[in-house]
């Protein structure tokens, strides 16, 4: 798993796009009016992707599965964060394949 970690505005979402173009993997967005916007973006880009989905389709599972190689969650902290409504996430840990040895930090974390 890839995470794209920039602070807002950085470009999260373009890069998302065009790993949807690439790969044609479904990207998870937050809400229709949001999916829309992301779809219209990708073909003002000149890229094709399929339509995202919703949390809340992703959520209650609303897609074909067979047909759905992957996906691309944007904004997952708000993801999480519908999980527990009402209760801040405060922190999360995400396993990083590229690393070689049992607690070696990803070079995004050394300083």
């Amino acid at each position: 798993m890839k995470a794209i970690l920039l602070p807002r505005l950085a470009g999260k979402t373009t890069q998302l796009i065009q790993m949807s173009a690439e790969t044609k993997f479904y990207m998870v967005v937050h809400t229709k009016t949001e999916a829309a916007r992301v779809f219209v973006a990708a073909h003002e880009m000149g890229l094709s992707i399929p339509l995202p989905l919703t949390f809340g389709e992703f959520l209650d599972k609303r897609y074909y599965g067979k047909g759905i190689k992957g996906f691309l969650i944007d904004n997952a902290e708000l993801l999480l964060q519908q999980l527990a409504p009402g209760v801040p996430v405060v922190a999360i840990s995400i396993n990083d394949e590229h690393t070689e040895e049992k607690g070696e930090q990803s070079e995004q974390n050394r300083d």
